[in-house]
């Protein structure tokens, strides 16, 4: 009784900590895509500086539970819109920005509570 009280509980605190870090995760990433979908169509330094700040905060606690290749994903995507910000190229800039907006949704849909995620 004493062993199965014992595994019930680690049970229980292992789904407690893959919720909070389930909504954490989600979020975050919710947060920073909103923070993307904002940006003017001339983004200024200071605004995709925000966004790399926000990133860089966020990204080292999740890359405990997300894999590295997605992580990976979203930095080169930053990357990627911080070499269009200031060009002519307009579509660039659009689609890179874009891009990293998917990367985030994404994310932060594979991290949260669907159907789908369970099964």
């Amino acid at each position: 009784m004493k062993a199965f009280l014992c595994a019930l509980s680690v049970f229980i605190l292992l789904s407690c900590i893959v919720t909070v870090n389930a909504i954490y995760v989600q979020r975050k990433t919710d947060n920073l895509a909103d923070t993307i979908d904002a940006l003017p169509q001339n983004a200024s330094e200071q605004d995709i500086d925000r966004i790399r700040e926000k990133w860089e905060a966020l990204e080292p606690t999740i890359n405990y539970s997300v894999s590295h290749g997605e992580t990976d994903q979203i930095t080169d995507a930053l990357a990627e819109l911080e070499a269009y910000r200031g060009t002519e190229e307009t579509e660039k800039y659009h689609a890179a920005r874009q891009r990293l907006l998917d990367l985030m949704h994404r994310l932060s849909k594979s991290e949260g509570f669907s159907f789908d995620n369970i099964f």
